[in-house]
């Protein structure tokens, strides 16, 4: 209860929602559904939304994946009320390991990523181990004396039937494009994301379907540690057919040659609609017209088509053009026959002006 007065006293009441992208690609039509969700709800009910990078994995991120974000969002149409970024809290993140393992809720544990791969698999044979000794082996991890994948940190959650202890943090000798090489242990999603949503006080945590399986533990690590729990809700995945809508799989494409970069227009990445002349606006309505449902569906591309053509019928003139005329001679018109005047717009109500009264000879 205190921690809730707590939070209401930062917030005033008012609604707080983020945008979390991992700023390594550029955003794609399934982030815009994201961001309009995100932000229309803190809009909607006249609160804020942050724009947070989760910017914990170095080894992928790069400068012009914060920009052309950023650029996106505000191409869209929404300002974000705090630009943040997880790094912003490496300091806090690794206080609340180091109480988590006092608390003897983490572990040191040296099983390698293939013997924690694989269905139902066995407790780790670390998880037993003294407080002392895990933070000795922590304190050891971020002072560098352990190679990659020699060593991580893990949750000791209730184990439920096919799931196993969450990693919190392991070790990346990659310098971050923030702290350099301040830190040689980075907090992986699970351990970031709730904590960030706490330690900025957001009040909802709006994320897609797949991420319902992590709920549990998303609660859990704020009940562990003992701070303000936002709430979590999800909602379906946007997946287009007959394209790719996975920043993973785009840079595969590119790194492959079979797509020139982000923005090539065969994609359905933000830049690329933009590249193809769509209005930002379009982009919203479709994500309007999609709705939020739980339930998980894979949406036709001529849907967005369609979103595009009621922007463009309120926007662009018609017109028409001849491109190889003929000289037409009408022999046989009635004496009443004048011109009529066509919509510029067909939504709107705009007229063209005749240009000359009826002749009996075209071109």
């Amino acid at each position: 209860m205190a921690h809730l007065k707590n939070h209401l006293k930062i917030t005033g009441g008012k609604v707080r929602t983020r945008f979390p992208p991992e700023p390594n690609g550029i955003l794609h039509i399934g982030h815009a559904k994201a961001i309009n969700v995100n932000f229309g709800y803190a809009r909607a009910f006249d609160g804020l939304c942050f724009l947070r990078y989760d910017d914990t994995n170095p080894e992928k991120e790069e400068e012009r994946f914060f920009s052309g974000i950023q650029e996106m969002v505000h191409w869209l149409g929404y300002e974000p009320s705090r630009i943040t970024h997880a790094s912003d809290y490496f300091k806090d993140l690794y206080s609340l390991a180091v109480k988590l393992i006092q608390r003897g809720l983490a572990y040191v544990c040296h099983q390698t990523a293939e013997e924690m791969k694989g269905i139902d698999p066995p407790p780790s044979p670390y998880r037993t181990r003294s407080v002392q000794e895990n933070l000795r082996l922590f304190e050891d991890m971020r002072k560098g004396k352990y190679s990659e994948g020699e060593a991580t940190l893990r949750m000791r959650v209730t184990l439920e039937e096919g799931k196993q202890d969450p990693v919190a943090y392991r070790i990346r000798y990659v310098p971050h494009i923030r702290t350099k090489d301040t830190w040689c242990i980075y907090p992986t999603y699970d351990f970031t994301h709730c904590l960030c949503d706490s330690l900025e006080h957001i009040t909802h945590s709006l994320c897609t379907k797949e991420f319902q399986s992590r709920r549990s533990s998303y609660y859990w690590l704020c009940n562990a540690v003992d701070v303000y729990c936002p709430v979590q809700w999800e909602y379906s995945r946007l997946n287009l057919n007959y394209t790719v809508v996975s920043k993973r799989k785009i840079a595969k494409l590119i790194e492959e040659g079979i797509v020139r970069d982000w923005d090539d227009p065969r994609l359905y990445t933000l830049s690329a609609l933009r590249r193809r002349g769509l209005p930002p606006e379009a982009i919203n309505r479709f994500c309007a017209k999609l709705g939020l449902t739980g339930s998980q569906s894979t949406v036709d591309p001529s849907m967005l088509d369609a979103c595009v053509r009621d922007e463009l019928n309120c926007l662009a003139p018609r017109a028409m053009c001849v491109v190889e005329p003929l000289k037409v001679v009408i022999t046989n018109a009635p004496p009443t026959l004048g011109c009529t005047r066509c919509p510029l717009f067909v939504a709107g109500g705009f007229l063209r002006k005749p240009s000359s009264g009826f002749v009996p000879s075209w071109v």
